[in-house]
Order: structure tokens, then sequence, then C-alpha cells
């Protein structure tokens, strides 16, 4: 749920499942772009089943499609996420997997961006989950966008996805 500048308000109900629904709303609606950067940890806690068909169909509607997965583990993703990793291995066009081993000392967060028009943190620090974003907002998407951009310069390729492409 958006406040009137934007941001996701503070409500009563699990930031999992606000943040799951954002999740979910975000990759439904993006036309072309579609960044997301998590530890599998968090990409776990929130991607629900339908994650990996809608990357197929997002891919399917549009052919410069730009979606890109930033993860702390690629070994981990295979082994947590099986369903997804079969979608990636079929979008080798369309999506593009690399690995940024996070500050072991940072809280984890989950960063997904759409269209350079939306986006949403998802934090997990101990047991506090905080969910903020906005889903029409080019300004501050573009901030993000910016910080996404060059965490994925100071990552490097999955070699683990790259073997399963083989």
């Amino acid at each position: 749920m958006n406040t009137e500048g934007g941001e996701v308000e503070e409500t009563t109900e699990d930031p999992r499942e606000q943040a799951r629904e954002m999740l979910r709303e975000m990759s439904e609606n993006a036309g072309r772009i579609l960044w997301i950067h998590a530890p599998v940890s968090l990409l776990e806690e929130v991607a629900d089943d339908d994650l990996p068909g809608t990357l197929a169909r997002m891919a399917q509607r549009h052919r410069s499609t730009d979606i890109r997965l930033l993860v702390d583990d690629d070994l981990a993703l295979k082994d947590r996420l099986p369903e997804l990793v079969g979608t990636l291995k079929r979008l080798t066009t369309a999506v593009s997997v690399r690995v940024l081993e996070p500050d072991e000392n940072a809280p984890l967060v989950m960063t997904v961006i759409a269209d350079q028009s939306g986006w949403m943190q998802f934090t997990r620090s101990g047991s506090q989950r905080i969910l903020r974003g906005e889903t029409d907002h080019r300004g501050r998407t573009r901030r993000r966008a910016e910080e996404f951009e060059a965490s994925w310069e100071a990552g490097r390729d999955s070699d683990e996805l790259r073997r399963v492409h083989l």
C-alpha cells in the first residue's frame, strides 16, 4: 500500500507478505526492465511460486527485456529456488545473473527496480523486517537504479549458472 508520498506505509500486516505482494505487482507490471538484487535467503522469503512464470511471460512479451538478478550465492540459488533457476536456464537471452558477496556486517537488503519507474527495498536486520518503496516515482527509482548498476558492475558472472547454460 502506498501513502500520498509514495512510500509504503507501516501497518500491522506482515512485512514479508507486503513485500511478496509488492514484488508480485512490480514483476507482473514491468514492461521491459526488472532488476533484483537480493541475498538468496531474502529472495526465498518473498518470491512466490509464480515468479518464474512471471519472468517467462515478461520475456515473451518484449524482445528487448532486461531481467537482471544479482545474488550473494549462486549455488544457494540453485539449491533453494530450483524452479526459478529452471526458468533462468530457458531465458538465457533475457536474463543475466551475477554474484556479489555482501558485507558481513550489513543488514540483508533486497532491492527491486521495475522499468526505471518503481522500486522497493525489503530489509531484514535480526528479527526486524522493513519494507519501503514506490511504484511510480522516477526520481527516486533512478537513484536506486544507479546504486544497482554500481553493484552489478562490482559483481561477477555466475559460475554455477553459466555451467547450467552450457
